[in-house]
């Protein structure tokens, strides 16, 4: 039943309306994304101060930041993208935690959710609300997880020595080079005069 689930220490709905206010919308991938936080947060316990590393850039790291300390701006949470619908959460002491992943053979119970993640079915086939029940049924029977230690860096990245780019005059990471990205031809815009 909807009001006796509970996912990250929220009633279902409250939990749900979390995802919306956040993300925009109920993207599955944000839904069943707090469902491996869930269990993730079980694993590794409540008094635990941990990083999180994410494989994938599409929906999972939303649900990183709304239901952990973790988020990309503090540095605790990092993203590899691999595009593994896969999560860790690891005591940054220790290094040790717990990854939880999309079991694609277990999804393969819950037809919706393995048609939409594999994308064998379109958006007008498998209306939201279906897809959304599918996933609330399924809770963490479609999950795996998987003890783990952290055994590449991913710590907090120190901010670097600072310079003024002799060419646009703006500041910018050292590391970069004599002067920025922007003016070494790899910045992702292109300046436009202002009216």
């Amino acid at each position: 039943m909807r009001n006796q689930l509970t996912v990250c220490g929220k009633s279902y709905e409250d939990f749900l309306n979390t995802i919306k206010r956040f993300h925009g919308w109920l993207a599955p991938g944000v839904v069943i994304g707090g469902f491996m936080v869930d269990l993730a947060q079980e694993h590794i316990g409540p008094n635990v101060e941990a990083d999180a590393i994410v494989e994938t850039t599409h929906c999972l790291p939303d649900a990183i930041q709304l239901f952990t300390p973790c988020t990309y701006g503090n540095g605790w949470m990092k993203v590899v993208d691999w595009d593994k619908f896969a999560l860790t959460l690891y005591n940054k002491k220790t290094l040790e935690g717990i990854r939880v992943r999309l079991d694609i053979e277990k999804s393969r119970r819950f037809p919706n959710i393995y048609n939409w993640y594999m994308q064998l079915v379109s958006k007008g086939d498998l209306p939201l609300d279906v897809l959304l029940k599918s996933i609330e049924e399924a809770g963490r029977q479609m999950l795996s997880c998987a003890p783990v230690r952290v055994v590449q860096s991913y710590g907090k990245i120190k901010k670097g020595k600072i310079e003024i780019c002799s060419k646009c005059g703006e500041a910018y990471s050292a590391g970069q080079g004599t002067v920025c990205l922007s003016c070494q031809g790899k910045g992702y815009y292109e300046q436009l005069s202002c009216s």
